[in-house]
């Protein structure tokens, strides 16, 4: 069994990149991470009521508290950091049934046809449903991975509406994918940010790594991640396993790949 606690930032209409990141881990890891989470804001007298990334980041009397709770989280023992982001502007470069397989559409095995809509004016989808197999992957064969996502977040609706896509596309019989773990996803589930330690971290990293995507993409630099961010990005992924699964940046040539791959596996689809 595997928990994974997921958020985002930059889903909002005029973003240039948006971005899905968070944890996964044992849940007896997991409420290790919460406990560690929670002694440090009590350490800092902060509420854990008021966290919200994107505000704090913006303060200084509390860059102390955030470096401490970003090394809290990058050195949890298994549990595991993973953000991916996502281009906007490379994503719509590409044809709408291009954009729909990207999203989650299933392709016919024999008659190289969509099967499912997929998301294609939705690009979040598409980091999205690349953190959802990463996490999947891990899960041991007949296991399960679960997800938590913040109740009091507009990502809330679209984290159940993704899974209801995923969920339905596993129903779908002789169809292509190269997602060989799919059955191992779990359920979503959405307790209060609030409440819940580890929504908070995935705030903390989902943000960090917005930012440091945005600044990227503002300096015209649209390859890969050539090193880790900085500072409290850095802290909070130090833990992490495989800096080119798990830590990733879906530009044009990033997609197109994946877009080839489904090409050769599936020659009759011709995508428009």
């Amino acid at each position: 069994m595997i928990d994974a606690y997921l958020d985002e930032s930059g889903i909002h209409d005029g973003a240039k990149v948006c971005v899905i990141a968070g944890y996964f881990g044992g849940p007896g890891q997991m409420k290790r991470f919460e406990k560690a989470w929670k002694k440090t804001l009590v350490q800092y007298s902060f509420p854990m009521k008021d966290f919200h990334a994107k505000d704090l980041i913006k303060v200084p009397k509390h860059a102390p508290m955030l470096k401490a709770l970003a090394k809290s989280a990058g050195e949890q023992p298994k549990v595991y950091p993973v953000a991916y982001g996502l281009v906007v502007d490379d994503f719509y470069a590409f044809a709408k049934d291009e954009r729909k397989f990207l999203t989650g559409a299933t392709i016919g095995s024999k008659t190289g046809r969509l099967l499912t809509s997929g998301c294609p004016s939705k690009p979040y989808f598409c980091p999205f449903q690349s953190v959802i197999k990463i996490i999947t992957s891990y899960a041991p064969i007949g296991g399960k991975a679960h997800f938590s996502f913040g109740v009091n977040r507009p990502f809330a609706e679209y984290a159940l509406a993704l899974f209801r896509q995923m969920h339905a596309q596993n129903k779908v019989e002789k169809a292509f994918s190269t997602w060989d773990s799919r059955n191992r996803l779990g359920e979503p589930f959405f307790p209060l940010a609030e409440e819940t330690a580890p929504l908070q971290a995935a705030d903390l990293l989902a943000h960090l790594v917005y930012l440091h995507m945005t600044e990227s993409v503002q300096r015209g630099e649209r390859g890969h991640f050539s090193q880790m961010p900085s500072e409290l990005a850095a802290l909070c992924m130090a833990n992490v396993q495989d800096r080119t699964k798990e830590f990733v940046y879906q530009n044009r040539e990033c997609l197109q790949m994946m877009i080839d791959k489904a090409k050769s596996l599936a020659p009759r689809w011709n995508p428009k």
